[in-house]
């Protein structure tokens, strides 16, 4: 299986132009089996304006990720803004087939103070699942659960090969990343495929990029 980490900007509470930006990497590496989008790749960090695309724009992102996996025949995947049934929110991640079937469902469980995501989000309770796609064993991660290696070390225990990490990561901490990247590749002995936002956002944040396939 061959693997794209899309390191992209993001237009912060754009998320039309975002698509735009993210079909463009789909058309210019045609020849990938799964593409990974970093975190909130349709929105970006503009918490007051998160209830309002949770509602009115994620569940058209879902549709057109659904949409482009199927025309395309890919699987892809990243995390998103997401409205739970009791009006709380969550940093999703997705994951669809190449048929276009959503496949995972992932809601981040470590809470990034610094940005407010405690504030305005809801902690994801579950482990991330384990999918079997196409002879893998895969789990998603987001940005700050690289943070915790307890939780990679169970999905580990389970077998996993590869880690599908959507990220924004800022400048500050860009040594921590790769390090942290790095060590969840070697002490799993499994892939880390990290995708991460590059570009300043509406509040000055400089995000590092650095994105790639950790062995």
């Amino acid at each position: 299986m061959r693997i794209a980490s899309v390191q992209m900007e993001i237009v912060d509470g754009d998320p039309s132009t975002n698509r735009r930006t993210l079909a463009g990497f789909l058309d210019s590496d045609p020849g990938s089996d799964l593409y990974l989008a970093p975190e909130l790749w349709t929105s970006g960090y503009v918490q007051s304006q998160w209830a309002a695309l949770a509602k009115e724009d994620s569940p058209v992102s879902l549709k057109w990720m659904a949409d482009e996996a199927r025309r395309r025949g890919v699987w892809i995947g990243g995390s998103l803004i997401a409205a739970n049934t009791d009006g709380s929110l969550a940093n999703r991640f997705v994951l669809f087939d190449r048929s276009g079937v959503q496949v995972c469902q992932y809601d981040k469980a470590h809470l990034f103070r610094p940005l407010q995501e405690d504030l305005f989000l809801r902690a994801g309770d579950r482990m991330p699942p384990v999918l079997e796609v196409e002879g893998l064993r895969l789990a998603p991660a987001i940005c700050y659960d690289l943070r915790f290696p307890e939780m990679f070390r169970r999905l580990a225990l389970q077998g996993v090969d590869v880690f599908l990490v959507s990220s924004e990561w800022p400048f500050p901490r860009q040594h921590a990343l790769r390090v942290m990247a790095e060590a969840r590749a070697i002490e799993n002995q499994a892939f880390v495929v990290l995708a991460n936002r590059i570009g300043k956002d509406e509040k000055s944040n400089d995000f590092c990029g650095g994105s790639g396939i950790f062995g």
